[in-house]
Parts: C-alpha cells; structure tokens; sequence
C-alpha cells in the first residue's frame, strides 16, 4: 500500500511541476548492491542517469539491465593518475584505497582484509573532464572514500546542482581517505550544506566479554552512513524554476523531505510557475503519519 501511494504522489508531483527536461542524476559507484535511492524517479520517467562503476563485474549487470534512460561509464572517478583498484570479495568494499589494518584492527574487523582481495590497475579521470557527462542536477556517491577526490575534480558539473547524496565516514576505513569533517568542508566550498542524515551505522568495539553482552544494544562506535547535502541559497531568488523542481522531486522521493518540497513548491506558486493549489493536493497526498489531523 505505501508503495503505490509513494508513487500516486510522486506522480502527482512531477505532473505538476513540469520541469522543462529531464532531472539528469550522477551516481558515482553506481554498483548495484540494492535498489538506488532515486529508483522511484527513473520508474516514473522523471531522471535520466549517468553512472560511472569502474569494477566490470558490477557494470556488467548494469549494462545488462539498464533502462534506455541510463547510460554507465566503466570509469573510475577521482584525481587523474594511474591507480590500483582493490577489488574486494565483498563488492561493497571495493576501493580505489586500500583498507587501513590499523583502524580496522580498532574496530575489532581486521578480518575485512584479507588474501582475497584483488588489485586491479585502472586509469582515474576528473568527473570535469567526462565530455559525455552533462551539467548534474543531482549527485550520489558511494566509493568507499573516494568521495573527495569526485568533488575536487567536478565543480563544473555541479555548479547548477541542487542536492548531493553521500556516504560519509565517521571512523576511517582506508588508508588516505577522507572522512566526515574533510567531506563537509569540500562540499560547503562547493555551495552545499548538510541537510540530513539519511540513516548512520555503528558497530560494538571488541573486547574480553563480548560473548556476556548484546551485541546489537552495545554498538557505540560510529562507522559511516548517508547524509543529504542541499544547494546553499536563497531559494526565492537565486534558483530557477527547474533547479525548485528538481530539487521538490528529489526531497520527495530521493530523501524524503517533504517540507523541502512543499518550500520548493510555494515559491513555484508564487512566481505563477505551478497550479497555485498544488501545494494543497500534494499534502493530501503525503503518508498519513504527517497530517495534524492524524497527530
């Protein structure tokens, strides 16, 4: 039931913001381990994707069930130079950094490293630097640390972008990878600022009685997670109609952040760019968890 009535209101939001084109999304580590957060935006026809996943294993089944809105690159993105790609048994692992044995050996998973792992020679590019990439409405990144090095080299593409979904770090990994604080830095020099963590994981920290303890009620270790970082402006005057309407579609159905979307929608409406009752039928549509009436 929620599914179909995430997509009613999704399609009844698209529908009335009327975007002039396409929203373009950019997924950098597009591997496809589970459904992309902005899945329900290609369902509907409202995003073309461009992703780059450098691991062929996991580019080959993207190839193999792309839509024609989605277009895959077998690049690695990050400072231009010949590097080693750690192909990890775990592909979820996979990095242009090698895992840290020192930081993991803390976190009681030193068994992360291990003989299986695969060192894979490719060549890095500047995401500035792809020519079949267009301008980016809407970022995700997922390399495992590599998410510095994408930014460094792609404010061009950004420039118009309206959101960024990231993995951040908050106990290193890999060695030589930036982390939470060094991420939000790069990211507010760019125009962005953090609006949302999307979920967090931690872990329990080893010790001599791990066996008397709940392991999932003692994980007070911070690893990593997904944070939303949204443009940093006045939205009234310094985004067009198009970036207001990317950015509602994302906040709807990319990070469900409704009261960013119905933001969006009401300066739509001021500048007579929407049906001036959009607003309106949109909270109607929204889960019924959000409504006064059901408080």
């Amino acid at each position: 039931m929620t599914g179909s009535s995430d997509t009613a209101r999704r399609d009844l939001l698209i529908g009335g913001l009327t975007p002039s084109r396409k929203m373009r999304v950019t997924d950098v580590g597009a591997n496809p381990l589970g459904d992309a957060p902005y899945k329900g935006l290609l369902t509907s026809g409202a995003c073309e994707v461009f992703g780059f996943e450098p691991n062929l294993e996991a580019f080959e089944k993207l190839q193999a069930v792309k839509s024609d809105a989605e277009t895959y690159f077998p690049t690695a993105i990050g400072a231009p130079g010949e590097r080693t790609l750690y192909l990890h048994p775990k592909s979820g692992f996979t990095s242009l950094f090698p895992l840290d044995s020192r930081a993991l050996a803390f976190l009681g998973k030193g068994f992360w490293k291990n003989d299986r792992i695969q060192e894979i020679d490719v060549t890095t590019q500047n995401m500035d630097d792809i020519a079949d990439l267009p301008g980016i409405d809407l970022l995700k990144m997922d390399l495992q640390g590599g998410e510095f090095e994408v930014l460094q080299g792609g404010g061009a593409k950004l420039s118009k972008a309206v959101a960024i979904v990231t993995e951040v770090r908050f106990h290193r990994m890999y060695e030589g990878e930036a982390v939470f604080g060094d991420l939000d830095v790069a990211l507010r020099a760019l125009g962005f600022k953090l609006h949302k963590l999307l979920f967090t994981k931690s872990i329990m920290l080893p010790h001599d009685e791990e066996k008397s303890v709940v392991r999932g009620r003692m994980t007070s270790q911070l690893l990593d997670g997904d944070a939303v970082y949204i443009r940093d402006a006045d939205y009234s005057v310094d985004l067009n109609n198009d970036q207001l309407a990317y950015l509602a579609m994302a906040a709807d159905s990319v990070f469900q952040s409704f009261d960013l979307a119905l933001n969006c929608i009401g300066i739509l409406a001021q500048r007579g760019a929407v049906a001036p009752d959009l607003a309106a039928r949109y909270v109607a549509a929204l889960p019924p968890r959000t409504l006064a009436e059901n408080k």
